[in-house]
């Protein structure tokens, strides 16, 4: 079997029945949306714009994305990072536009789960280990874990079906696309220096899920490094993919399920048109 032919039908999974959870499973949910959004700039009165709580749909892009994983599965917490500040007053200042954009959506809003606003790090990396700290305090029978870009709104209940199937079976799953250009890797001079087989690439989205204890054991690990990953399936494939768990069990390196083209990440003003 060639590797195109592989990679062809790992982004072509799906499932066509809607996912069904295990009576015993705790699914969490971290929206990641304590960023600058320094690339979005700044509205007609000159005030610094916060793409995650710009309005849509009669709530906010935040409540958007939050609002597609709620009405596809059942979760028991939901932990949403916030923008750290110099001082108190900020801090809250902070923590309540949060909740106002999370809960701008009734639906969001009268959701019966456990929602937790905690501030974020001075990286993406930093926020999602504190959010998952959050979750191991107040919810440590958490089975599995979704990470997502509270900027990336147009999610749709298939993508978070097909990962969190992949994920109960393989441990770890995020939503890919194979790129539509050939690509080349460059060096540092801007000379072509390698030749990639497009087939065996793809470009990752966010869910990224992942069993809750291994994902915050390797969070831990890479803090301790102080390395700086590029997303959360490298922190897996480097401290989880490459053990065993504690059954003497090889863990599976990240599974990559089918994208969606659709499922952008609002980064930069262009974007807003699309809300």
């Amino acid at each position: 079997m060639t590797k195109k032919i592989q990679m062809k039908q790992i982004l072509t999974m799906t499932w066509t029945m809607k996912a069904t959870m295990k009576n015993n499973d705790e699914i969490a949910l971290i929206l990641v949306a304590a960023g600058s959004s320094s690339r979005i700039g700044f509205d007609k009165t000159g005030t610094k714009i916060k793409k995650e709580y710009l309005p849509m749909n009669g709530g906010t892009v935040l409540s958007n994305a939050a609002k597609v994983f709620l009405s596809t599965l059942d979760f028991t917490t939901v932990v949403v990072t916030y923008p750290i500040a110099d001082n108190a007053e900020a801090m809250q200042e902070n923590e309540q536009k949060s909740k106002d954009a999370l809960f701008s959506d009734d639906f969001v809003k009268n959701y019966k789960a456990k929602f937790i606003f905690v501030p974020g790090g001075k990286t993406r990396q930093e926020s999602v280990l504190d959010a998952l700290e959050a979750i191991n305090e107040n919810s440590p029978d958490c089975s599995l874990v979704f990470i997502h870009d509270g900027a990336r709104p147009f999610l749709k209940s298939e993508t978070v079906e097909i990962t969190y199937r992949a994920a109960s079976e393989f441990g770890a799953a995020v939503p890919g696309l194979q790129p539509t250009e050939t690509q080349k890797k460059i060096d540092e001079n801007g000379f072509i220096v390698k030749h990639l087989v497009r087939s065996s690439l793809t470009a990752v989205q966010t869910p990224q899920v992942f069993k809750f204890e291994p994902i915050l054991e390797a969070h831990r690990l890479a803090a301790e490094s102080k390395k700086t990953f590029t997303d959360d399936t490298e922190i897996w494939d480097e401290y989880v993919a490459k053990h065993r768990d504690k059954n003497g069990e090889p863990y599976f390196h990240v599974k990559v399920v089918m994208g969606d083209p659709e499922n952008k990440k609002i980064t930069y003003p262009k974007d807003i048109a699309s809300l």
